[in-house]
């Protein structure tokens, strides 16, 4: 039973028991349809808009397992962002995580004493390998302590307003962490990570917004950390036993446990414009991954405008102008029985900071395109950057110039003043 846990554990039964259960993907009817998930919840997003194009017991809690990693590190990027720590940063491993590492049924990177990882190191490793040493070692380095941390995602989590509970940074219950002193206090013997399909898809699109290269990084099939070899777990990347070119899956995190069962959240594109899509507790997740992908791709059309670079005047109407790149080259809506109509403004939005300051930074959002369908009033925002660092008031640089003017010239401008009095 233990050696069948750690295998499960570790994915390499996932695609044997999903051909068991439910079969590898098949050729789908031309049907719109879309057919209820066999799992217990499910949840379908645009990352760009935040348009739900399916959900199925989406705000429900239940056991995520190693989804849990996608807000540690999202939380490990703002840190990053935020300027507190850096990608190349080196962190060493504790006690308890090198004994965690080594663990037949938990550890899928075997880690040495004395051996120091890079940050960049420890989310590839939770990110492909879903090593529950890195995650936790991130969220100890992002926080002080992992108490801290597992405080740090609660609060995330309801600052977003999430259906969300988390006891552990890597997925991992109380019941798997009680050997390596993890358990946080004052959480019960079984308690386990508690998160909606809704919650944890909300999760992993802050993740992308925040460092769209997770993808990339979460899309390897195997890379090396160190030297040792580390496995991605998700059968539907290219390549992997479950890989469909019809729905082309790039990303992003799966994860498994007894309780949890198989959970997948899955990035991939249509037509240029990402997509999110998380199944909860299923036992052919991949298999329906790609069933619930291509279904909704028969069911629903993307009407999309381009959005490209432009100039932005910035406060009260004044000639302060700046060249704005959008976030993101296109907008998107879906629809499903009538052709969208779509609409596009820009407006000027800049920070009460910006305002304060009487100043814009290169890199700074500088105004948002409303893209709206007009038949359906549903709306995506796009945000627009400043590529340049200007001073939003002509004034308040006069004001500046006159006070470190050059004292020769008040000298001479004196008396001249004093004749006019």
């Amino acid at each position: 039973m233990v050696l069948l846990k750690r295998w499960l554990r570790r994915g390499v039964l996932l695609g044997l028991v999903a051909v068991i259960l439910g079969g590898g993907p098949v050729a789908q009817a031309a049907s719109k349809t879309v057919t209820k998930v066999p799992a217990r919840a499910a949840y379908v997003m645009d990352a760009q808009s935040g348009q739900v194009l399916y959900q199925q017991n989406a705000d429900k809690r239940y056991p995520i397992a190693s989804l849990s990693k996608l807000l540690t590190v999202y939380l490990t990027v703002k840190a990053i962002n935020d300027g507190k720590i850096n990608w190349n940063d080196q962190v060493t491993m504790s006690r308890d995580l090198l004994k965690l590492s080594h663990s037949y049924a938990y550890s899928s990177l075997r880690m040495k004493k004395g051996e120091t990882f890079t940050v960049k190191q420890l989310v590839a490793a939770a990110m492909i390998a879903s090593s529950n040493s890195a995650a936790t070692a991130l969220g100890e380095y992002v926080a002080g302590n992992n108490a801290k941390f597992i405080a740090l995602m609660n609060q995330q989590s309801e600052d977003w307003g999430l259906e969300a509970h988390f006891i552990s940074s890597s997925g991992l219950d109380n019941t798997d962490l009680k050997d390596y002193n993890l358990v946080l206090p004052g959480t019960g013997k079984k308690e386990e990570n508690l998160v909606s399909a809704k919650a944890i898809t909300t999760v992993a699109q802050h993740l992308i917004q925040a460092d769209p290269s997770i993808v990339q990084i979460s899309g390897k099939k195997e890379d090396k950390i160190n030297g040792t070899p580390i496995y991605n777990e998700n059968m539907c990347l290219k390549g992997q036993s479950h890989y469909d070119k019809a729905t082309n899956i790039d990303g992003l995190k799966t994860g498994f446990t007894e309780n949890a069962k198989l959970c997948f959240t899955a990035t991939y594109t249509v037509n240029g414009q990402r997509m999110i899509a998380t199944i909860l507790g299923g036992d052919t997740t991949f298999s329906a991954m790609n069933k619930l992908i291509k279904q909704l791709k028969k069911q629903y059309q993307l009407a999309t405008t381009t959005l490209n670079d432009r100039r932005i005047t910035l406060a009260n109407g004044l000639a302060t102008t700046v060249l704005a790149q959008p976030t993101s080259s296109q907008a998107g809506v879906w629809y499903q029985d009538q052709a969208a109509g779509l609409t596009t403004t820009v407006a000027t939005k800049l920070s009460p900071a910006q305002m304060s300051s009487g100043t814009v930074n290169a890199g700074d959002p500088v105004a948002q395109a409303t893209v709206t369908d007009t038949k359906t009033g549903k709306q995506q925002a796009i945000t627009y950057r400043s590529q340049q660092s200007v001073t939003l008031f002509a004034d308040r640089v006069i004001f500046n110039e006159k006070a470190q003017s050059d004292p020769l010239l008040k000298t001479l401008v004196q008396p001249m003043t004093a004749a006019f009095q």
